[in-house]
């Protein structure tokens, strides 16, 4: 019996076979060194990021208030502090004011006690042995009543007002 190789058996076909693997191992080999782990982690990080912000972009086109609510509606009463936000707490009862500190004269002024300090446009500013008191046209001074005209003059102003009229005296 004589020996024949096997590739002469089984024709051009097999024994191209051999070179068709490497070549598929060369392939896959250059394909592994060009696609590695970490460059398909920065591609998916890359295309997430890009997803995100393109899907918040889209919401806050859509609705430019979406984030604010959902952040607004996520805390609890007890966590915002109204001085740091400058909101104003409603009282439990429901709309009453805050209670406020009453001023407490012991005489209440008269209209003897005031005196013309400054008067510019349609302001004046009256002052008592106690207090100074910026008016307007309006405005109820406790001894002269509700202010109904304030009129600059050369020797300062006059304030008309309701139980009297105040006028500056050149000094």
């Amino acid at each position: 019996m004589s020996f024949v190789p096997s590739a002469a058996l089984s024709g051009p076909a097999e024994a191209s076979r051999p070179r068709a693997r490497s070549a598929l191992r060369r392939g896959a080999a250059m394909l592994v060194g060009v696609v590695t782990i970490d460059r398909l982690l920065v591609t998916g990080l890359c295309t997430a990021s890009l997803a995100f912000f393109g899907v918040a972009y889209s919401i806050s086109m859509h609705d430019p208030e979406y984030f604010s609510r959902r952040l607004l509606a996520s805390m609890r009463p007890s966590d915002v502090d109204p001085i740091v936000t400058g909101a104003i707490e409603t009282a439990p009862s429901g709309g009453e004011a805050m209670p406020v500190a009453q001023i407490v004269r012991s005489p209440a002024p008269v209209a003897a006690d005031f005196q013309i300090v400054m008067v510019f446009q349609d302001e004046a500013i009256l002052a008592t042995s106690q207090e100074l008191w910026r008016v307007k046209v309006g405005s109820i001074v406790p001894g002269l009543g509700k202010v109904l005209a304030i009129d600059a003059t050369e020797t300062g102003g006059t304030v008309q007002a309701t139980e009297a009229t105040l006028r500056s005296v050149a000094q």
